[in-house]
């Protein structure tokens, strides 16, 4: 008996152990996502490896001429095609080398412009891009992941005077990171081991174009099991299929709560571009320009059915989307990926200082106490804003508030800023009615506030935290009169001077100096951000242009106060959009993105043909706080590296700019004062001016092209470049 007892246990263990063998080995079998087989090949940047030689003969020719060309800078630019490889929907296939060619011959090119100045910089993007498309288990895992997210939103139309279909809503940030795990499977992120300290190595940016199959996705569908559909062979549709891929519903995102799109940009380095979410509109009201309809985006419905579902449409209909495709990455190069400069500034200092002070006319509540809905959160700002700035920066912010009433003349200058203008709007009677809206004036409330300089920049800094003032001031005591001075620091002129521009030279000379002035030190860059929190104003006061930031290249100014919110002149599908002017956060982070990083809304983009801004709200969904339809304080990943970017860029041009002026310099003053003794012109080639002739005789000595630069200098730098090369 005993003996029979322990047969039957060890083969009760041996049963045990070969079932848990069974279900490693079909656990280890299991379809997977994102999955990389031993030995795959690295991703190959072809616009930074390929293109290596290039950009140092461009950088050589800078040195040795001074021909009016934008300086050429490589870009890459990464498209994948997610469910376009005859996987999703309708079945519908891209070929991705020909989309590839069909973008490198329609836009080889962009140059971005600046804001400030309304001119093209002297930077040329030479645009590298690289298509291809996902595999399917990646396909069917967002599929996945979007319909665990979906959430019913009532009905929605599928067109203008289209039909009501059940509509969901997708919260981006649910299916983010699903997007995110796509990104560094296909560029290698996690393997390849790149940091963001290593401003070296290149880091791919992504356009994702979606296309998926809504019949597989119905989160009204139980049958369909979308983890065996990762490797299986998919189905072919049949004519009645295809005439149901729409799946008679309608899905849109919101990215944390903002306006409903179909495009959205992440926090990573990634947009999603999807063709099957939507159709969304949005827009401003009564204003054609940049507003989103549902024949914005490319639908490949229309593209294959344009009569109807009598019949499939014919190659035209093909060439037509590939068209629209490449159009929709163009678009994004321009408005996200390499946008235009908001100011052109050029930052040089080693330090940041941003004191943000709140000017408040009340004493019922303040935003800088933690716990409300109203707080401001000091941390947050500060880990957003040492993002924006590179690693060898040193980033302060300090808080500070403030009764208005204890300073006289910025409450004479908030209330001067107050303006009104007249609005028509339609009411339900068909009739205009006329009404006066009141709204703060940044501009003019700049120009009253540097009035106060010593206020301002030094008073309200050093009543903060005194001991700040001696690391980012330097307090000098006047011991003569004279204008020059000996110290090794450079003095520049207090914050909000330029108020002292506009005055005469004799007054200026005349100004006695005062013993103990502050002056900023010259590695350190002030950006005061004034938080004006007022009561009892009008409910619906905002700044001009409906916002509630106004933003130049060395403040920022917000507004805030406890009214509801205050309906826009925006409409989200049928809806109005509407500002909270309680909430400060987001206002104040993206007055420092503009003035810090010279970062541009991703809907603004500068029109030399207008010679304006103009405006596309197709990006203006997304992780940014720039906007009507945005939603958070955080900022994405790719528009961080557009802020360091700028820097870089605005060092470079103003450089470049300075290299043609004086150039130009040159060529005037022989052409004026260089002659012969006995007055004749100079003998040489006929194809060359006697100014070039003699720039040639007295400024050069090996080349026979014009160097803007002193000959030794070109010599030096040339060896530079070897020396960095190897």
């Amino acid at each position: 008996m005993e003996s029979r007892s322990s047969l039957s246990s060890l083969l009760s263990w041996a049963l045990f152990i070969v079932a848990l063998s069974g279900l490693a080995t079909h656990s280890e079998s299991a379809p997977q996502a994102f999955k990389r087989d031993p030995g795959h090949p690295h991703w190959h940047h072809s616009a930074f490896l390929d293109v290596r030689d290039s950009v140092r003969s461009d950088v050589r020719r800078t040195l040795h001429t001074r021909a009016e060309v934008p300086f050429q800078v490589p870009l890459e630019v990464n498209v994948v095609l997610i469910g376009l490889n005859g996987d999703g929907g309708y079945r519908y296939t891209v070929d991705a080398p020909k989309l590839e060619e069909f973008l490198r011959v329609s836009f080889p090119s962009h140059r971005p412009s600046c804001f400030e100045t309304g001119e093209p910089l002297d930077i040329e993007h030479h645009v590298v891009y690289n298509a291809f498309p996902a595999g399917q288990p990646e396909l069917i895992a967002l599929e996945k992941a979007l319909r665990t997210a979906m959430i019913p939103a009532g009905t929605a139309r599928e067109s203008d005077f289209g039909r009501e279909v059940p509509l969901f809503e997708v919260d981006a940030t649910a299916v983010e990171p699903t997007f995110q795990k796509l990104h560094s499977y296909i560029f290698d992120i996690d393997n390849g081991g790149y940091s963001s300290k290593e401003n070296d190595r290149p880091v791919p940016t992504a356009i994702f174009i979606v296309n998926f199959d809504k019949v597989r996705m119905d989160p009204r569908s139980k049958e369909v099991d979308l983890d065996n559909m990762m490797y299986s062979k998919l189905t072919p549709l049949t004519d009645e299929d295809m005439k149901k891929q729409e799946g008679d519903y309608i899905y849109r995102y919101r990215y944390n709560g903002g306006g409903a799109s179909q495009v959205w940009l992440s926090s990573g380095r990634f947009v999603v571009i999807d063709l099957s979410a939507g159709p969304c509109t949005f827009g401003k009201i009564e204003t054609e320009e940049g507003s989103v309809s549902h024949r914005t985006l490319p639908r490949i419905k229309n593209m294959l059915f344009p009569s109807g579902f009598a019949s499939v449409s014919s190659h035209t209909t093909h060439d037509n989307f590939m068209g629209h495709l490449a159009a929709l990455v163009a678009s994004t190069v321009e408005h996200v990926i390499a946008p235009d400069v908001r100011f052109e500034t050029v930052d040089l200092t080693t330090r940041l200082l941003v004191p943000i002070i709140v000017l408040q006319n009340h004493n019922r509540y303040n935003i800088m106490e933690k716990g409300h809905n109203y707080s401001i959160n000091i941390e947050a700002i500060e880990a957003e804003v040492r993002k924006l700035v590179h690693d060898d920066q040193e980033v302060l912010i300090i808080v500070g508030s403030h009764a208005l009433h204890h300073h006289e003349k910025l409450a004479i200058a908030v209330s001067k800023a107050m303006r009104g203008h007249s609005l028509q709007e339609t009411k339900n009677d068909g009739r205009f009615h006329v009404h006066t809206k009141t709204y703060l004036d940044g501009s003019i409330l700049k120009e009253e506030m540097e009035h106060s300089a010593d206020v301002l920049a030094a008073g309200l800094l050093e009543m903060a935290d005194p001991s700040l003032s001696n690391k980012f001031y330097l307090r000098q005591h006047w011991t003569d009169e004279s204008e020059s001075s000996t110290d090794s620091v450079l003095k520049h002129k207090p914050l909000w001077a330029t108020y002292n521009l506009k005055k005469g030279k004799d007054k200026k000379k005349n100004k006695p100096k005062k013993k103990g002035d502050l002056h900023p030190t010259y590695g350190t860059r002030v950006i005061p951000v004034f938080v004006l929190s007022l009561a009892d104003v009008d409910p619906q006061l905002m700044m001009e242009d409906e916002s509630l930031v106004w933003t130049s290249n060395d403040v920022v100014i917000v507004l805030e106060h406890q009214s509801p919110e205050i309906p826009l002149s925006y409409v989200s599908e049928t809806k109005r959009r509407h500002a909270i002017p309680s909430q400060a956060q987001r206002h104040i982070l993206a007055g420092l993105a503009s003035a810090l990083g010279g970062l541009s809304a991703p809907y603004e983009k500068a029109s030399h043909i207008h010679e304006r801004p103009v405006v596309n709200w197709l990006w203006a969904a997304g992780c940014h706080p720039f906007g009507p339809f945005s939603n958070t304080s955080q900022i994405s990943q790719i528009l961080r590296d557009v802020a360091l970017r700028n820097t870089i860029y605005a060092r470079v041009d103003s450089a470049l700019r300075t290299i043609r002026d004086t150039s130009e310099s040159v060529q005037s003053f022989a052409a004026q004062y260089l002659k012969t003794p006995l007055g004749e012109p100079v003998k040489g080639k006929k194809n060359k001016s006697t100014t070039e002739l003699w720039v040639e005789k007295f400024y050069k000595k090996t080349t026979n092209l014009p160097e803007p630069f002193p000959h030794e200098l070109v010599e030096r730098l040339e060896k530079y470049l070897d020396v960095s090369h190897n």
